[in-house]
């Protein structure tokens, strides 16, 4: 039997373009790829800042009183007959305000009266009798010294009983009664108080160490001007500030405590009911009256950061947004900004720098910040 070979073979320049192939394919296989590079970008919760203060705005819960006010009081005590005014009440200069019982000021007066009449017939007498030489100079004297007590006596129990009627000092209106009609009263006890409109006065205590950084000449220097360095709010109208000025604080700390009583005052609002005793809210410039000119911001105390680089320092990382067009998702970046730390408060702490009103601060994860981090404004999701 005969067989016939057939050659498989390739030819060599397929050979050789097939084995190039493989030597390329094994390259490719066994050369790692590059990695891969991934920007993070860190979401954070920002707070722009508000408007600066010329200095430190404190608040403090003050009371308000009259400006020019007066408690009216008897000078003598007894029974209260009448009572002619209340609460509210307008009243005008002389007008009687309360009565007293005066029938033992009347007997009195009648008996001082009596008395004065007779010692003053005695004296004519005597005067006469000694000009003819018919008594002694002594006897005279005598008869002038009881002349001259009984006058006296006359004048006291006319204004005795001039003292049973109260009348109003000066025009205004009646703030506080805190007495009845047939009250025993002493004395001296209030029986209303009179305030003259036109202007009020709100005080409040201030800590002792508040007090202490307060500066004498510049504290007569904003009296003297009237510069307004205080805002007023009421409860019934929250939004509305009203402007006061710088009046007096007390030099003895109030009984009690470590806090000493600030006074402001401002003219009486139109377009509400304010009345001894009432309460409001204070916004001092506590920084003017200190010499704290530098403007003060608050702040949360989680925004406030000590680098580790620098351990005697504070900053506090500001937002600044990408220029136009260079990033379309809003992606920013972070600077530290150099700040000086103030007074704690209940909601934050108090710091001086080179900052402005719509600055945004991250507030929180502000200690994660540096200067290379991208960071994107945190935005609350619907629904969460």
């Amino acid at each position: 039997m005969k067989f016939k070979i057939v050659s498989t073979a390739m030819p060599l320049r397929g050979l050789q373009a097939l084995a190039m192939l493989s030597s390329l394919l094994v390259m490719g296989c066994s050369a790692e790829a590059p990695p891969l590079t991934q920007q993070t970008v860190y979401p954070v919760k920002l707070m722009t800042l508000e408007q600066a203060q010329s200095g430190t705005l404190n608040q403090y819960p003050g009371r308000v009183s009259a400006s020019d006010h007066s408690e009216l009081s008897f000078r003598v005590g007894g029974e209260l007959t009448e009572l002619a005014v209340k609460a509210g009440d307008t009243v005008g200069k002389g007008e009687v305000v309360a009565r007293l019982d005066d029938r033992d000021a009347r007997t009195r007066l009648e008996n001082a009266r009596s008395n004065f009449n007779l010692a003053q017939a005695t004296f004519e007498r005597m005067r006469i009798s000694l000009e003819r030489q018919a008594i002694s100079q002594a006897r005279f004297d005598e008869a002038e010294a009881e002349y001259l007590s009984a006058r006296a006596q006359l004048a006291s129990a006319e204004d005795q009983l001039s003292y049973t009627v109260l009348k109003a000092p000066f025009d205004g209106v009646i703030s506080r009664v805190p007495v009845d009609v047939f009250q025993v009263v002493s004395a001296q006890q209030a029986i209303a108080e009179l305030q003259r409109p036109g202007s009020i006065d709100v005080s409040f205590q201030m800590p002792e160490q508040q007090v202490r950084r307060l500066q004498p000449q510049r504290s007569r220097n904003v009296r003297a001007n009237g510069n307004t360095i205080a805002w007023v709010q009421f409860p019934e109208l929250p939004d509305k500030r009203y402007a006061a000025s710088y009046k007096e604080h007390d030099s003895n700390a109030s009984q009690g405590s470590l806090s000493y009583e600030v006074t402001v005052t401002l003219p009486e609002p139109e377009d509400i009911t304010v009345l001894s005793g009432m309460s409001a809210t204070v916004l001092l410039d506590y920084g003017t009256l200190a010499g704290e000119s530098a403007p003060s911001w608050l702040i949360p105390t989680a925004a406030l950061v000590t680098p580790d680089a620098e351990p005697g320092t504070s900053v506090v990382w500001r937002y600044v947004a990408a220029a136009d067009g260079e990033n379309g998702d809003n992606t920013g970046s972070v600077e530290p900004v150099d700040v000086e730390p103030g007074k704690k408060m209940n909601d934050g702490v108090l710091v001086r720098g080179e900052l402005s009103p719509g600055d945004r601060i991250v507030v929180a994860g502000a200690h994660r910040m540096n200067r290379d981090r991208s960071v994107r404004p945190w935005e609350k999701e619907g629904g969460l």
